[in-house]
């Protein structure tokens, strides 16, 4: 009973000392904080493929938000971004909000700025569709628009209203 005890004391000092050498995690208030011109940039995202980048201007002609659409395995996030310039009048970011979506089936995607809804652009609309082979999409299953007023990514309650195009319709 006794060589158990100290067998397990052991390995719990030895698992503690394993922990204290693993970098820990950025704080999510820190991902907030920062300015970068490529996603990359971000340790938290260096796993990441980047499938779209979408800009947009909320007035006038330069960009002035952007979204982000990221994935890892079957994680998908979409980091919405204000977009400023630098001295050197390049394009640098700093993260609003995220939407994380998990484990879309293999007949959903997701679409960012194919949709639309009345005093909305399309470009701050974020929505899980399913796939068909027609022009536009008759199922929309969840959508969420990116607000630049609240620096909020919120869901679209109503989707009555909203309608989408097959981004990946090829007309044949």
């Amino acid at each position: 009973m006794r060589q158990l005890i100290t067998l397990l004391t052991f390995s719990l000092l030895l698992m503690s000392c394993n922990n204290k050498n693993k970098t820990t995690p950025r704080n999510q208030s820190d991902l907030f904080n920062e300015s970068f011109s490529d996603y990359k940039e971000l340790s938290i995202f260096e796993e990441y493929d980047k499938i779209t980048d979408t800009s947009y201007a909320k007035e006038g002609y330069d960009a002035t938000h952007r979204i982000t659409h990221l994935k890892r395995n079957r994680e998908n996030i979409l980091l919405f971004n204000k977009v400023t310039l630098n001295e050197n009048n390049q394009e640098h970011y700093s993260i609003l909000d995220t939407l994380k979506i998990k484990d879309l089936n293999s007949n959903t995607y997701i679409s960012v700025g194919y949709c639309e809804m009345k005093n909305t652009l399309p470009e701050e609309i974020i929505a899980v569709l399913r796939k068909t082979e027609k022009d536009t999409i008759q199922e929309i299953l969840k959508a969420w628009k990116a607000n630049s007023e609240t620096n909020k990514i919120e869901e679209i309650k109503d989707i009555s209203n909203l309608s989408c195009l097959n981004e990946y319709y090829s007309g044949a």
